[in-house]
């Protein structure tokens, strides 16, 4: 463990055990111990340090992320974030913290993201297909290799917007990257803690690519939707009790109204 970290970071009292983990963090990068563009230690080994679960530093991290504190590459692990690469806006923040505003944004893509799969199955060309198969390739990898899988999911659905031959779809999608991107790695999170969770992404994913392969837009719409219904679903569930298990606290999101 790097010497920033003592035998005094106990995680204990009243606060959460993911929220003890991020306050140490957040102290030790407010005072320069953790530099911009440190690497923070392996999950495994902060883990071990705090004497709990990997469950629960993810989900410190996953805070920090939130904040705009630390960034996270594929491969290589967490890493401290310069202010000046622009932290989590209040809007961003309240899309991430409050459990209404994520099912609001997902209530929003379960709309337009049916009517761009439909779009896609009956306009996309085979190179577009292709880069589709390629996106949802690059996704699968993200996760065997323990990656969020953020930019491979959104990657994915740009995909399909761009198959759907109508430029003010990609637009759109454009225009709400980044609070889309904020709650995919809210519920990814959750996704991730849970195998039946991510086998259920999964086929999701792979029934929304193989409607789109057929020229279905029936069953595209449908793919689509169901993706969007299941993914507030998994969200309802992660806050009511899925925290709970595995080491992880029961998280209460404030409510945005």
């Amino acid at each position: 463990m790097a010497s920033n970290f003592t035998s005094d970071d106990r995680v204990e009292g009243r606060e959460s055990r993911p929220e003890r983990i991020a306050s140490i963090l957040r102290q030790r990068i407010a005072t320069h111990d953790l530099a911009v563009g440190a690497r923070l230690p392996s999950e495994n080994a902060l883990a071990s340090h705090f004497g709990v679960s990997r469950a629960a530093v993810r989900e410190a991290i996953a805070r920090l992320k939130v904040e705009g504190l630390v960034e996270t590459r594929q491969g290589s692990g967490a890493f401290v974030r310069s202010p000046e690469t622009g932290g989590a806006s209040p809007a961003d923040g309240l899309t991430r913290a409050s459990l209404d505003s994520l099912l609001d944004l997902i209530e929003v893509r379960r709309v337009t993201e049916a009517e761009m799969a439909a779009r896609a199955a009956v306009m996309r060309s085979e190179q577009q297909m292709q880069a589709i198969d390629a996106a949802l390739d690059r996704l699968s990898l993200a996760e065997q290799s323990g990656g969020d899988g953020v930019a491979e999911d959104r990657a994915f659905h740009t995909s399909i917007a761009n198959a759907s031959g109508n430029i003010y779809w990609r637009k759109l999608i454009d225009a709400f990257a980044r609070h889309i991107s904020i709650a995919m790695s809210v519920t990814r999170c959750n996704e991730g803690l849970s195998r039946e969770f991510a086998q259920q992404v999964a086929i999701e994913h792979r029934e929304l690519r193989d409607a789109i392969a057929a020229r279905d837009p029936d069953r595209a719409r449908a793919a689509a939707t169901r993706h969007m219904e299941m993914s507030a679903q998994r969200t309802l569930s992660a806050d009511r009790d899925f925290w709970s298990k595995g080491g992880a606290p029961v998280v209460k999101l404030p409510h945005a109204r």
